[in-house]
């Protein structure tokens, strides 16, 4: 095993053992889904993503699997995300949260080199609560052997 995925590997067995211990809600989930699009800072970089939303816990814990694509002409960088987030406010029009997840980091240049990499996330975010269609924002830390800066927003649908 390289010594980058093993610099890693603690923090993302740490976030997978989280997502297996939620899997029984995870499953009872009511689930929504969302698109989102964004901007990689340290890339210089626009993302584009999807993603799923469950209740999986006491009132205001959240599962927020998602997908990051940035977008970038000379090779490839993609994200898989299993975060976690708690809404601090369900009371009213808006929603405010921080969580966070493991983070799977894909990179590829054109000449077919990779350098994936394990990570987590830190975020934070404010949106709307309810009805069909549910705008927010959402500020993210990506830790990993390129740490980035990720700001976003996103559509979730029920």
């Amino acid at each position: 095993m390289s010594t980058k995925l093993s610099k890693h590997l603690p923090l993302f067995l740490a976030g997978l053992a989280l997502t297996l211990m939620a899997l029984p809600s995870v499953v009872r989930a009511d689930w929504d889904a969302g698109v989102r699009a964004g901007y990689y800072a340290d890339t210089e970089e626009p993302f584009l993503g999807a993603e799923l939303l469950g209740d999986v816990g006491p009132r205001g814990l959240y599962f927020n699997p998602n997908f990051e694509w940035v977008l970038i002409d000379d090779r490839d960088l993609w994200t898989l995300n299993g975060d976690f987030h708690y809404d601090f406010s369900t009371q009213g029009e808006w929603s405010v949260w921080a969580g966070g997840g493991p983070a799977i980091v894909f990179r590829e240049n054109r000449r077919g080199d990779e350098d994936n990499d394990f990570g987590a996330n830190l975020l934070a975010g404010v949106g709307m609560n309810r009805g069909a269609v549910r705008p927010y924002v959402q500020g993210k830390i990506l830790l990993a052997d390129e740490t980035e800066a990720v700001i976003g927003v996103g559509l979730r649908f029920f």
